[in-house]
């Protein structure tokens, strides 16, 4: 059920959002946890405020400590899907998904990175044991993480303790990137919220201009999670199959695969990884081709000639004409 928050909270709380200053946020936010309701339908915001609460004061403390600029290991670059791999405590899991043994020493002094590749697809893996220590390190890989590989369901609970909202595949997510002006632009179409209700409740918590990528599963529980930091992660239970667990991945995240022909018809390298629904105009502005007219598709074992529109498939060969 939506927080039912007091006018005054609200404003409070868009304060807070909007605030750059570490210990004015963290002053708004104590602020706003002392004027919001409590009972049993505000608990997940409560431990969300909590959780920022007690994330800025350790933020602060650390930034006057600091004397040099060190640069985090734990923040990690993207090169292509980055799966966690979530455990309770250190196990084989890691090695079953990768092939890679890595060492109790160097899993909690180093994110440990090895490819899990199967169906054309390489995962960016990581392990992260969260219940048997270097917890917060751990939690940063998981916040970075496009999916997570849940290998022991006890782990389940500790990332939900954070404030994270597991969500079983893409068609929940939310995501708000607040914009200086312009107002309330709205991508994609959820067949729970209408669009004047959306903007009312974005609104209604000092979003005047913002841009909301909404999925078709979304409730107006997920856009709140989303405004008050409860950040959604998608996750898989493994089977320890690699060609399953790749092709459970893609489908939780609303991935297909689609391969570049060149002039030749030759397949040009590995697939392009687009959401589901895309079509040659999304793949052509991919690679950086202007003004489409059309495409030739091979699917299965039909040659077509299709238009910029067209809806494509998991598997699909296109060359794009300009």
């Amino acid at each position: 059920m939506v927080t039912n928050l007091t006018e005054e909270a609200k404003a409070i709380w868009a304060k807070a959002i909007m605030a750059k200053d570490p210990s004015e946020k963290l002053r708004l936010l104590q602020l706003f946890f002392s004027k919001m309701p409590h009972h049993k339908g505000t608990e997940k915001l409560e431990v969300s405020i909590k959780r920022q609460i007690a994330s800025l004061k350790e933020e602060i403390a650390e930034s006057r400590k600091k004397k040099a600029v060190r640069k985090d290991i734990w923040i990690i670059k993207k090169e292509g899907i980055i799966a966690v791999v979530v455990d309770f405590d250190f196990s084989d899991s890691f090695y079953k998904l990768t092939g890679i043994k890595a060492s109790k020493y160097e899993v909690f002094s180093r994110p440990v990175v090895a490819p899990i590749k199967a169906n054309d697809v390489t995962l960016q893996a990581y392990y992260a044991p969260i219940g048997a220590g270097n917890f917060r390190n751990f939690m940063k890989l998981i916040k970075q993480a496009d999916v997570l590989l849940i290998a022991d369901k006890r782990a389940s609970e500790l990332i939900e303790n954070e404030g994270i909202v597991l969500v079983p595949n893409k068609r929940r997510l939310v995501e708000i990137d607040r914009m200086p002006s312009g107002g309330i632009r709205i991508i994609g179409k959820s067949k729970n919220i209408n669009e004047e209700e959306l903007r009312k409740f974005l609104k209604g918590y000092g979003l005047e201009n913002c841009v909301i990528k909404i999925s078709e599963d979304a409730t107006l529980d997920d856009v709140e999670d989303y405004i008050f930091g409860r950040m959604q992660k998608v996750y898989v239970y493994p089977s320890y199959e690699r060609e399953k667990d790749v092709e459970s991945v893609l489908k939780a995240l609303g991935l297909i695969r689609v391969y570049t022909l060149d002039s030749s018809g030759n397949v040009e390298g590995p697939p392009l990884l687009i959401n589901e629904n895309s079509t040659p105009r999304d793949v052509a502005e991919k690679i950086g081709i202007k003004n489409i007219k059309f495409a030739y598709l091979i699917r299965d074992s039909s040659r077509l000639k299709v238009g910029p529109n067209f809806v494509l498939k998991d598997g699909d060969k296109i060359r794009i004409i300009s």
